[in-house]
């Protein structure tokens, strides 16, 4: 995928400014696509030369002029054509694993410290999603019905959290248990 993809997607949900859209961002695709401030200019003005895009430019007191985005018919048509494409797996890229795949190299508090740091991250992520699923229920049962696949996709970032918590509780637990036994 494309950051390409990931603008037409949010501008699809709503026209928007380019901060609107960074704003939309990094509240919902962030969390399993990056991309910063200036890759998303870039990509809105390509898009916009290409006329998948049109910009109104509304005034603003004291600003310059705002450039709202929004979904010619040219890039809802692009959009479709490449949500309809089967898509591959991806491999996971994390960091953090392949640290532990080296973990041999630490000492047992280096590796507890690890673990407990990914753990409160991931239970920081858990929580910022469960909140976010909550002003989910809470909102217009039309909104809801509208973006109900969005939503699956954040209940599926929520049981990913859920594994990664389980993951790293079940790993301090037995490095607790390789302390007590190597004792």
């Amino acid at each position: 995928m494309s950051l390409r993809y990931a603008v037409l997607t949010l501008l699809d949900i709503e026209p928007g400014s380019g901060y609107d859209l960074k704003r939309r961002f990094e509240r919902s695709v962030s969390h399993f696509w990056s991309a910063s401030h200036q890759q998303m200019y870039r990509e809105l003005h390509k898009l916009h030369d290409e006329g998948l895009l049109d910009c109104e430019e509304q005034p603003q007191e004291g600003k310059p002029d705002k450039k709202v985005y929004s979904l010619t018919d040219k890039g809802r048509a692009e959009l479709r054509d490449w949500v309809i494409q089967p898509a591959a797996p991806q491999k996971i890229r994390e960091p953090f694993l392949v640290r532990m795949f080296a973990g041999h190299h630490l000492s047992q508090e280096e590796l507890r410290s690890a673990l407990n740091d990914q753990l409160h991250r991931h239970r920081g992520l858990l929580e910022n999603y469960r909140e976010q699923n909550e002003r989910v229920l809470k909102s217009d049962p039309a909104l809801q019905e509208r973006y109900w696949l969005a939503h699956q996709t954040l209940l599926l970032g929520i049981e990913a959290e859920k594994t990664w918590i389980s993951w790293a509780e079940n790993m301090l637990q037995e490095l607790e248990q390789k302390c007590v036994e190597d004792s």
